[in-house]
């Protein structure tokens, strides 16, 4: 289980996380599938300092505890003791000791205050020191110091004080003389201790203030209801200097009470700490203090990330000089006139202090060693070639230098996309290729316009061509309309034609003075419908012929009245034939139906081709829609084009 977690989908890369982690190889910075750098954790290198989670300003770093294990315990009826930080004065907005009440009537038995473990802790590090005159030592309250030196710099174990964190002193100290069996709750304001309970087994619960604060607010405990009965708000075993623990120096300070001359250095903060150990590393053993005592987080304990309640520094000073102030009058009252300190007396006659003495287990895994062609290959994934380019140092990485980054992304620990450098090289050769090929583009799009200028000629002459088709369609059709009204009226005419001639033909053995007649108005008959066939197949151009053979058709009509008359005198027989002379004119029949079908054929190719033509200018009009369409979208990316 990871103790720093971090939500992805709040974290938007801004690299805070990387910047103020004082582990370089803690932190994986990848660029996920929609080309967002998202930062994960190393949980095996992260010595769970806490800074990230005050860094981080889109929530995206929180932590784990076991609140939520320890209540649930609690009200399943476990017994459970618990310890709590000298800087829970500092948690919970001043109502610290309501706190511990409720703690109390949720059916926790006791509350020691860890000041106590703290002077346990003091008075062994004086006993160890005296058994091992001129050893160095490293102060180790600190959890994430701990973490640091196991996991980073091991090299650095010989000189971490051996002796026992004050809340594991006090832990001991509950087992070992006061004989209890239960489990132990620690409330505390440190995110790192949950690994310092799990490596020593000592303690069952890391419960934070800011956790604990926060199921105040979710269940509407109004802590200011509850009543207080532990004036000190702890049972017993009031610690005295070791109060000053969380302070920075607070061990220091503690230590010169009982031994002024020793040499002590402190050191608080991210920001220096680690650097400074990494120097403590290569200095000798001449040169280094007697205690380097330290603490990760600025302020001290009293600062950490898990402690909720944030008191600006001057109000944080304050409570801890009143800390102190009464730390020095319970101090007084324990020491005789000799000097002698009770409390001091009271732990070399209890205390055993091989039982305060922590063996530590130091992690395995090994750090990637990076080649200088692995490092060049990747300043050269960063398009860093010449030494002003891989010396920018402009942090926005998060890293103190381009060197770092480049040594993060040889192993595997952070993306070239993170670089700003490379993003801005990276947007600057974008840039030119857009440049490029804009202007293909554009000469693309001039001879684009020319071939639709073209396109544009020819559907305009085809619409003019598609427009005189129809027009002359329309008028051949009206022409043709008057040839097939003409050809009707002789198609009667010829109906009656051959009848009349089928009687003259019965008769004309008898009447040789109509054969004459006949074959005159015959031959006439034969030449008309010559006349007609011809101008039928010119009806196309005009229906002016039909003029003639209309006039034709009358003089025949003369011609029969006239021979009727002359024949009137012959037998009756003969002039009721000749009576039906006007049917004579039906011998078109033939002929005329013929006519007739070419003319509903030619009407019918007209009407077709005057609605092919209008198909065509639809068409016509469509496509030039369409050309100019997209034209228009030519001109306007060439505009935009322009502009860029």
């Amino acid at each position: 289980m990871s103790i720093i977690n971090v939500d992805l989908d709040k974290c938007v890369g801004c690299n805070a996380c990387v910047r103020e982690c004082p582990m370089e190889d803690a932190n994986i910075a990848k660029v996920d599938e929609n080309g967002v750098v998202k930062i994960t954790i190393d949980d095996e290198k992260c010595i769970r300092c806490g800074i990230c989670i005050k860094a981080c300003s889109h929530n995206a770093r929180g932590y784990e505890d076991d609140t939520e294990t320890f209540l649930a315990d609690l009200k399943r009826g476990q017994e459970i003791q618990v310890i709590a930080a000298p800087s829970v004065r500092i948690a919970f907005d001043g109502k610290w000791r309501q706190a511990l009440e409720w703690l109390r009537s949720q059916g926790v038995q006791k509350v020691y205050d860890v000041g106590y473990g703290a002077d346990i802790c003091t008075w062994a590090h004086l006993r160890y020191l005296k058994e091992h005159p001129g050893k160095k030592l490293i102060s180790q309250p600190c959890a994430a110091v701990v973490n640091y030196v196991l996991r980073h710099r091991q090299d650095l174990l010989k000189h971490l004080s051996p002796i026992q964190s004050p809340m594991l002193c006090l832990a001991i100290y509950m087992k070992k003389v006061l004989g209890y069996r239960g489990k132990i709750a620690a409330l505390s304001p440190c995110v790192a201790k949950i690994d310092e309970f799990r490596e020593t087994n000592l303690v069952d619960y890391n419960i934070t203030m800011e956790h604990l604060q926060n199921y105040f607010r979710e269940q509407n405990i109004r802590l200011e209801h509850i009543p207080v009965h532990h004036e000190n708000g702890f049972d017993e075993y009031e610690g005295r200097e070791g109060a000053l623990y969380p302070k920075p120096g607070g061990l220091m300070k503690s230590l010169l009470i009982h031994n002024p001359e020793m040499n002590i250095v402190d050191l608080d903060g991210t920001a220096r700490l680690y650097r400074e150990l990494d120097t403590y590393a290569e200095l000798p053993d001449s040169q280094l203090p007697d205690v380097f005592d330290v603490l990760n987080c600025e302020d001290g304990c009293n600062g950490g990330p898990a402690i909720g309640t944030h008191y600006k520094h001057f109000a944080v000073n304050n409570i801890m000089h009143d800390v102190e102030n009464h730390a020095n009058r319970v101090r007084k009252k324990s020491t005789t006139k000799r000097g002698i300190d009770k409390q001091f007396a009271q732990f070399d006659k209890k205390l055993d202090l091989n039982d305060f003495i922590r063996i530590y287990q130091p992690y395995n895994f090994k750090k990637k060693q990076v080649s200088q062609k692995e490092l060049e290959a990747a300043y050269h994934l960063l398009c860093k070639y010449t030494d002003q380019e891989k010396t920018m140092d402009c942090h926005a990485c998060g890293y103190q230098s381009c060197r770092d980054m480049a040594v993060a992304i040889a192993r595997g620990l952070n993306a070239k996309e993170n670089c700003r450098e490379y993003i801005m090289e990276s947007v600057r050769k974008e840039r030119q290729k857009i440049s490029e090929i804009n202007t293909r583009v554009l000469e693309m799009n001039k001879e684009l316009i020319k071939v639709f200028e073209e396109l544009f000629h020819n559907i305009q002459k085809v619409e003019k061509e598609a427009e005189q088709i129809q027009k002359d369609g329309v008028k051949t059709s009206k022409e043709m309309l008057n040839v097939a009204n003409s050809m009707d009226s002789l198609n009667h005419v010829n109906q009656r034609i051959t009848n009349a001639m089928q009687e003259i033909d019965k008769s004309i053995s008898k009447y040789n003075v109509m054969t004459q007649d006949v074959e005159q108005i015959a031959g006439k008959i034969n030449l008309l419908s010559l006349n007609a066939a011809i101008e039928a197949a010119r009806a196309g151009e005009s229906g002016r012929g039909f003029a003639v053979v209309a006039s034709n058709i009358r003089e025949l009509s003369e011609n029969s009245k006239t021979s009727v008359s002359s024949a009137k005198e012959n037998d009756e027989e003969i002039q009721s034939a000749i009576k039906n002379v006007d049917l004579t004119i039906q011998n078109f029949d033939t002929t005329v139906k013929k006519l007739l079908i070419v003319v509903d054929e030619a009407i019918n190719g007209v009407k077709a081709a005057s609605e092919s033509s209008q198909s065509i200018k639809e068409s016509m009009n469509r496509l030039e829609y369409l050309a100019e369409n997209v034209r228009n979208m030519i001109l306007e990316t060439n505009e935009v084009l322009n502009i860029e």
